[in-house]
Parts: structure tokens; C-alpha cells; sequence
């Protein structure tokens, strides 16, 4: 490889690792950055997209709800359930062979009457099945009538030396002692997105001794597995064992749960009908039974991607179900290292892309690297149940763009500028967005108007410098704003004379009639400052070229209709007047503008000097040869009028 090609190679790359290193510098922060309210509650819209694609889907784990449901309540004769109830429901779960009963009922205050505590102290005695919850609280103020000793129910944790620490609430609200000393105890804390949505259950929580209260679904999964407190083992730097079964753990040292689909996934029952003997025994025979409220009065309920307001108890049972077949979403710490590597690669590309030239083309690669993200983080959810971060790297991506974007707008206007001075605006606006716009090359149809000053030599000849010089400055402001005027452009100065183009970069379909316009204007206008003008003008197909050699270049008009304009301009001088003009001009002037060839004649088959063929052209008004002399045929009419 040669060392130039070389040197090229090694500044790409350099110019591709630069851009890259504010986005690996966001990527370090990205931990951060999706937890913040805003984007943690798009990725878990995004979540939610991915759920409602996927759709429903039964759950296989043993797992059924026992419901205390608003027809329970209504024959119970009102909210709370009177405990001796739960107490007759417990027994008769315990008697057909629930394997575990799992209540998601806080019962922190002691029961009217007292005697329903008794009979449901004595039902769980009885049973020796039955889990009951213990919830933290971030009230510390809160205090509770009798502290319950929970360290019985505590088991073994390895925080190890980087995972994070457990939630410790700093007040915990248990069941009653009667109850308590009957039954396991596990937490019911879940973690909770900054729209409510269920997003974690941490496998345990820190009591104040610094020790670990399992999640009461754990213990659940437990007692189905016939694995006691000493089988639980939590190390929140990997997984959770659980007897013979490994959970890994996510984020956080938690997981993340799965959902199964709206209230109803689960096989339920209704409490009144366990109490009244009409239910199927083998939905609860060997399985895990969740006892709870779905009743519209009990207020417990969850935001979930299938459901605003699942009840508290059908959450649980998902979180149980996921412990037993192990389908816990994964969002883990390699998933952050391919969200965190997406970050830098939509990043750099959006910021590549929005360099880009069209605009279209800065739109489509920006886009796609997006799409193919989220194309990918779809697939990866319904396939594995992986759950990759859609919205921090497609911020990464709109950021690359926006800012390139903004970046060169902000350079292209200051370019545009720079280059307006020394190439018509129409040219160093597509110069400034593209380093070859896209009408060079194009052959386009255009007006072209020669521009050339009467008598500049003689003046010339007995002026100074300095008086010449502001002599040409004074007539190219006159072409230059003329040529605006009627929406035109001078394409270059050449001493005393310009060239002046209409239609070009976009052709329109008064160009014809506008240069027209224009050359009247500027016979004029120079008489009346003391720098009368000649002008050749001719309209017909132009190529815009890049012309010049290797390191000078110059975007220009080339081909015979520039040729023929300049032609023309020559005749005019030899002819005396001011203006000619060829007949593929007129021929495009509507027949309520022909007053602009008001005092011109035609004149057919005029030879014009290189060419073979002659051209057919209108010429007049007439001027004096004399340098200074006033140009009263302009204005005055002379001549033969267009018939």
C-alpha cells in the first residue's frame, strides 16, 4: 500500500474513533442514564410494545389463585374478610392436598372479634403449609404495637465484593404474633417503575440486623420443592438456589419479571366457592395456591404490560410461576454490556449519517440503524425473553444526527456565506450542503445573458487604476443587483463585462421573459449611471461543469447556448445596439409580455461568426458609439416594433 493511501486509511479511522469517544463516554453513563424517570418510563412503554406483539401465554407451572373476589366480599357481607373465613378456607386447601398456601393478606392488626385470630392461629397450626407476608415500609415514623421475631425465617446471602445491596426498608409491617408464630414469613416488596409499572422482585430483603427476609414466592417455591430455609441460599453477585434449582439473578441482584398476560392468566377460584366445597380438587392438589383480594375494594393492584391494574395476588403468582420455570426475563449485567456497545455503534453511526448528502440519504442511514436495533431487541424478547434496552442507544443515535445535523447547518451557513462572495448564492447554497451538488453534470434549459460595457477601453485609457477599479466595482453592482432583481444570478465578472444565467439550478418556466426583463432594465439603469452596457442574450440547453485543472476549479454554464449568447452580445456591438436577442427567447415570452420587445426589429438568417447555421434575432435599441453618450433609444422606442 502506498503511503499516501496509507496516511488516508489512518485518518478515517482516526476521524471514526474520535467521533465514537463522546458516545463511549455516554455509554459509561448509561447505567445512570436508564434509570432516569423520563427514559425508564419509554423503555418500559417500548416493553409493553413487545408484550402486546408477543400476545398471552398460559402458564405451566403448578400455580393457582384462590380469589377473594367481589362476589366473596358481597357474601362475607362486607370488606375486610372476617378471618375465621380464611381460617375455614385454609383448613379445607390443607385437606385436599394444596402443596403450599401462600397469603397475600397483611394482617398487622388483631381482628374484631378476637376469637376469629384463634381459629385462624389454630387453621394454620393445623396446616403447616401456609406462608404469610411481611411488608417494608418506607415510613420510619410508623411503629408497630408488638415487634415479631423474624429471625427464624431469615436465610444465607453473599453480597460478594461488587453486588449491589438488597432494599432494607426501615419499617416492617408483620402479621400479628398469634399469627406469626403459626406460619412461614417471607416479604411481599416488589420494585416499581416511575409510572407505577411492576418491574423487580429482589429475592430478599435487609432487616435490621443486617440479616435476609426471603421473597415470600421463594419460600413458596421452596415448600413445593420440599427445600427448607437452609436449602435457600442468595448470592446477589449471580444466582439464587433454591434446593436444587438456580435462578440467575438481573440487574440489581433482582428479577425481572415475566408476564404471562392480564388479571385471569392464572387458574382461579373464588373463596366463596372453597368454602362452600364447590371447586375442582385437582386445581389445588399439588400445587402452589396463592390466597388474596381481586375484590375492586381492596385497592391492591399493579401496573403491568398486559394489565393497568393487576391484582396484587396475580402478581405473585407470576412471580412464582417465573421462579419454577426459570423464565424470568433476561436483563442482566451482559445485557447491559451489548446495550452499552449499542450506544456507541448508534451513536457514531447517527453522527456519520447526519453528514451525509441528500438530506434523504442523512435520514435513511440514520434511521436504519435504529430500526435494525429494535428489529433485533424484538426478536431477542420473543425468541429468549431477553430483554434488551431500546431506548438509550436510539437516544445515542438522535443525538449522533442531531448534533452532526446541527453542526452543519451551523458550518454550511457560515460556508455559504464565505463562498456567496466569490460564487453566485444559488451555486454556494448546493456547494455548502455537498462537496458535488446534485445538478452538476445535469444539462438544464436556461436563459444566459453576455454582459459588456460601451467605450470601457477608452475610458480606461486616461483613467487611473483606482478609478478603473471603481469603475467595474460600480458596473458589477448594477448587473449583480439587476440580476437579482428578476431572480437571476451573475455567474462571473470578466473585466468590464458578466455573464448572467437564469434557470439555473432550477429551471423555471419564465426564465425566457425574466432575462428579457432584465436586459431592458439594465439598458437603462447603466445609461442613467454613465456605464451604458451591450448585451447578447440566447436560452437553450446549459451543462453545469466543474471546470479548471488539478487544484483550481471553477463551477460553471458550458455548451452552445453560452457560446451563441456571447456571439450575440458581439453583434450587438457591431450592429450599435444594445440588446440582441435570439429568437429561442422570444419564442418562450407569453403574448402579454411582448412589450418588452418594444423598439426592436427582426432581423432573419443573421450570420453570426463560427457557426454554420444562421440565427434568426431581434435587435435594438439603437445607442451612439461614443463612450458617455446617453442611450435615449432605450427608453424612447426607436425602431421597428415586433409584429
Amino acid at each position: 500500500m502506498s503511503q499516501p493511501a496509507h496516511r488516508s486509511r489512518t485518518v478515517r479511522w482516526a476521524r471514526i474513533l474520535l467521533a465514537a469517544l463522546p458516545f463511549a463516554l455516554l455509554a459509561l453513563a448509561y447505567p445512570a442514564l436508564r434509570e432516569l424517570p423520563r427514559i425508564a418510563g419509554l423503555e418500559n412503554n417500548t416493553l409493553t410494545w413487545r408484550y402486546t406483539l408477543r400476545g398471552p401465554e398460559p402458564p405451566s407451572a403448578p400455580v393457582t389463585i384462590v380469589a377473594i373476589d367481589d362476589a366473596t366480599v358481597a357474601a362475607a357481607g362486607g370488606w375486610p374478610l372476617p378471618r375465621d373465613q380464611l381460617g375455614t378456607a385454609i383448613r379445607r386447601l390443607s385437606e385436599v392436598g394444596a402443596a403450599v398456601i401462600a397469603v397475600d393478606l397483611l394482617m398487622a392488626e388483631p381482628a374484631r372479634p378476637r376469637a376469629a385470630d384463634a381459629d385462624l392461629a389454630a387453621a394454620l397450626r393445623a396446616s403447616g403449609r401456609t406462608l404469610l407476608p411481611v411488608a417494608g415500609t418506607a415510613n420510619a415514623a410508623q411503629t408497630l404495637p408488638r415487634p415479631v421475631d423474624l429471625s427464624p425465617h431469615t436465610v444465607p446471602m453473599n453480597r460478594g465484593a461488587t453486588a449491589p445491596a438488597p432494599p432494607q426498608p426501615p419499617t416492617l409491617l408483620t402479621p400479628i404474633t398469634l399469627l406469626a408464630q403459626t406460619a412461614g414469613l417471607g416479604h411481599v416488596n416488589v420494585g416499581l417503575g416511575s409510572d407505577g409499572t411492576l418491574t423487580s422482585l429482589p429475592p430478599a430483603i435487609l432487616l435490621p440486623d443486617g440479616s435476609a427476609l426471603p421473597s415470600l414466592a421463594v419460600l413458596a417455591v421452596a415448600r413445593l420443592q420440599g427445600a427448607g430455609r437452609s436449602d435457600i441460599v442468595i448470592d446477589l453477585s449471580r444466582a439464587v438456589h433454591i434446593g436444587n434449582l438456580r435462578v440467575p439473578l438481573g440487574t440489581g441482584g433482582q428479577w425481572t419479571p415475566a408476564f404471562y398476560g392480564p388479571a385471569g392468566s392464572f387458574k382461579t377460584i373464588p373463596l366463596i366457592d372453597v368454602l362452600r366445597g364447590a371447586f375442582n380438587i385437582a386445581d389445588v392438589r399439588g400445587r402452589i395456591v396463592w390466597l388474596g383480594a381481586t375484590a375492586t375494594s381492596s385497592g391492591d393492584t399493579f401496573v403491568t404490560p398486559f394489565d393497568p391494574a393487576m391484582p396484587g395476588v396475580e402478581a405473585f403468582a407470576t412471580l412464582s410461576a417465573n421462579l419454577l420455570d426459570n423464565t424470568f426475563l433476561s436483563h442482566g449485567p451482559w445485557t447491559m454490556l451489548v446495550e452499552m456497545a449499542a450506544v456507541i455503534l448508534l451513536g457514531t453511526l447517527g453522527w456519520h449519517a447526519g453528514h451525509l448528502h441528500p438530506a434523504r440519504w442523512a435520514i435513511l442511514a440514520a434511521f436504519l440503524p435504529v430500526a435494525a436495533w429494535i428489529a433485533l431487541a424484538v426478536a431477542v424478547f420473543l425468541l429468549w425473553q431477553i430483554w434488551l434496552n431500546i431506548t438509550v442507544p436510539a437516544v445515542a443515535s438522535v443525538l449522533g444526527t442531531g448534533t452532526a445535523v446541527a453542526i452543519r447547518l451551523i458550518l454550511g451557513d457560515a460556508q455559504r456565506r464565505r463562498l456567496a462572495r466569490y460564487v453566485p448564492k444559488p451555486l454556494a447554497e448546493a456547494l455548502a450542503n455537498a462537496d458535488r451538488p446534485a445538478f452538476e453534470g445535469q444539462v438544464l434549459s436556461a436563459a444566459v445573458l453576455f454582459v459588456d460595457m460601451i467605450g470601457f477601453t477608452n475610458r480606461s485609457e486616461t483613467a487611473s487604476p483606482s478609478d478603473t477599479v471603481a469603475m467595474m466595482r460600480a458596473l458589477h453592482t448594477e448587473l449583480e443587483d439587476g440580476a437579482h432583481r428578476h431572480g437571476g444570478y451573475v455567474d462571473n465578472f470578466a473585466g468590464d463585462g458578466a455573464m448572467l444565467v437564469f434557470g439555473v439550478p432550477t429551471p423555471r418556466p419564465d426564465d425566457a421573459a425574466r432575462a428579457l426583463a432584465c436586459a431592458r432594465d439594465l439598458l437603462v439603469r447603466t445609461a442613467r449611471t454613465d456605464l451604458p452596457v451591450r448585451i447578447g442574450l440566447h436560452h437553450g440547453l446549459v451543462q453545469v461543469a466543474r471546470l479548471g485543472g488539478r487544484q483550481q476549479h471553477q463551477l460553471t454554464l458550458a455548451g452552445d447556448t453560452v457560446n451563441l449568447a456571447s456571439r450575440l452580445m458581439a453583434i450587438a456591438k457591431e450592429r450599435g445596439v444594445g440588446l440582441v436577442v435570439s429568437t429561442s427567447v422570444v419564442d418562450q415570452i407569453p403574448v402579454q409580455s411582448t412589450a418588452a420587445l418594444d423598439g426592436m426589429m427582426r432581423e432573419a438568417d443573421l450570420p453570426v461568426r463560427g457557426r454554420q447555421a444562421p440565427v434568426d434575432v431581434w435587435l435594438g435599441p439603437f445607442v451612439e458609439r461614443h463612450a458617455g453618450a446617453p442611450i435615449e433609444a432605450a427608453e424612447s422606442g426607436n425602431g421597428q416594433s415586433r409584429s
